[in-house]
């Protein structure tokens, strides 16, 4: 039966008549090989102009002429135009495109964007679709539902291993000073006096301290002393108690037993001094420079850690330890919110939309993760013998593996194992994620939305965050969170743990 009503497709769309069956066609990709094509030859038959906006970091993205393009250009008959905008701008690009309402066929949104625009049409709903794209299908039914409305599916989740990082410490200074990776929030705290005290680097200065942080300005929290904070109690930014949402700037008994212990920290000399100023990746590079001892690390990028701590210090040897007891036992680690969504606008050519979902899916398939992790085999890498395989010079110039890196990607912790490593690298990535796995430290509210919270609480974070701060630093008293919490309620918080309770509950 299968067989006749393929001929007798192939046959009415030899004729120009869409009668019946290019819906069937759609969801061809369940009768083709594994991992090859996605769609019937006649559904590739036009070339389609894509235009795909993606989120880029260092380095920037690629030329429109670059051979992995070519490649999907082939292989889809499209003409795929990739915008690279840098991640600092992303954000102030996309309502740039919202004000004039000029959004290119496929585009990344940021989670506080798509809660504003999913109710206005932007998106195509792909939950009709999805049964006749294998691949896609599979997508975790957690991850997959997460923001989008409740029997739609309008954007798609770009995969991020959720408890990557790995707390690590500087075991060539444990060594120096015969000391072991700490268990417990006080012994922490006095082996990250050691480091800062007692001249672990051996160059005879006061000039290494134990650890810092930096304010996350996107969500205006501490962000690489999650572990300090978890132990003491305090929520990943929400917490469910007894079935109800409750906000960590009402937990104002755990914010003093952390401001405590970080406020002794500060004025000793443990924690770096200029914190305050901190971005996103001074930890690392603060920890990479042989300036602290602690610091979170992601073992994707561990042989890159290694290489650049070794280059100030030769011995240097990072190693990763489970998060530290706090007084009551508790501990958890650096946790990611998988959140941002991959959207096609729904306002494109349906033959748009299909081929976008096409490739898209060949993307999640056995050939197609292969092909945006290792690239073209013979340009990218060469095969030696049936399990092993060697990077080509091509493989560094061209930066092959972009789109598994920043685009889309399977659902798999393996992301970045790449065939020509050796194996027992990536055995030690698997120990240290499942590792860090056990002390997920979950935001209970992570995708909810509140309107209270669009308009007013970015900035009551802000000035949480900036009494935080205060109080680390010993320009305010530790009482003072009492007053911090009860402003933040005052200024539309409680009305925020309304409305998240009420979306929390829906």
């Amino acid at each position: 039966m299968k067989k006749k009503m393929t001929v007798l497709c192939a046959v009415i769309i030899s004729i120009g008549s869409v009668i019946g069956c290019s819906k069937q066609d759609a969801g061809a990709p369940a009768a083709q090989k594994a991992g090859g094509q996605t769609a019937a030859a006649n559904d590739l038959g036009e070339k389609l102009t894509i235009t795909w906006m993606a989120r880029s970091f260092q380095g920037g993205g690629w030329p429109d002429d670059h051979p992995m393009i070519k490649e999907i250009n082939k292989k889809f008959n499209v003409d795929l135009k990739i915008q690279w905008v840098p991640a600092a701008n992303y954000k102030e690009k996309l309502n740039v495109l919202a004000a004039s309402n000029e959004f290119p066929d496929m585009f990344l949104v940021l989670n506080p964007e798509f809660n504003k625009w999913k109710k206005q049409g932007l998106f195509l709903d792909l939950q009709p679709l999805l049964k006749d794209y294998p691949n896609l299908a599979k997508i975790p039914a957690d991850a997959l539902n997460r923001l989008n409305p409740k029997g739609k599916v309008l954007g798609l989740p770009y995969y991020i291993t959720e408890t990557r990082d790995s707390l690590s410490v500087r075991e060539d200074w444990l060594k120096k000073l015969g000391l072991s990776a700490p268990k417990t929030l006080d012994e922490f705290y006095e082996v990250a006096k050691a480091f800062a005290t007692k001249d672990p680097d051996g160059n005879g200065k006061q000039d290494t301290t134990g650890f810092t942080f930096y304010i996350d300005t996107t969500q205006n929290t501490p962000k690489d002393v999650e572990f300090i904070m978890a132990g003491f109690g305090l929520a990943n930014q929400w917490k469910d108690v007894n079935g109800k949402l409750v906000p960590y700037q009402t937990q104002v008994e755990e914010w003093k037993n952390f401001l405590t212990f970080m406020n002794k920290a500060y004025n000793e000399g443990v924690l770096d001094k200029d914190f305050a100023v901190n971005k996103i990746r001074s930890t690392v590079e603060k920890f990479e420079g042989n300036k602290v001892g602690f610091a979170y690390l992601n073992p994707n990028e561990w042989g890159t850690h290694v290489t650049n701590v070794t280059k100030l210090d030769p011995n240097a040897a990072p190693v990763a330890f489970e998060p530290p007891a706090g007084p009551t036992g508790l501990r958890g680690t650096s946790n990611i919110d998988m959140l941002d969504k991959n959207v096609i606008n729904a306002k494109i050519d349906p033959k748009k939309q299909k081929r976008i979902l096409m490739i898209m899916d060949y993307f999640l398939s056995p050939e197609g993760s292969d092909f945006i992790k290792h690239g073209i085999e013979g340009v990218h890498y060469k095969k030696v013998s049936n399990d092993k395989y060697e990077k080509l010079e091509a493989a560094d110039k061209d930066r092959q593996d972009l789109l598994n890196n920043w685009v889309f990607r399977p659902f798999d912790p393996s992301i970045k194992f790449y065939k020509w490593e050796d194996p027992s690298q990536h055995q030690r990535i698997k120990d240290m994620f499942a590792q860090n796995a056990k002390y997920k430290w979950v935001n209970a509210a992570a995708g909810l939305d509140s309107d209270t919270m669009n308009r007013v609480g970015a900035n009551l974070n802000i000035k949480f965050m900036e009494m935080v701060s205060k109080i680390i630093m010993g320009r305010e008293p530790v009482s003072a969170i009492e007053k911090a919490s009860q402003d933040w309620l005052s200024g539309g918080g409680n009305k925020i743990i309304e409305e998240m309770n009420k979306a929390y509950t829906e």
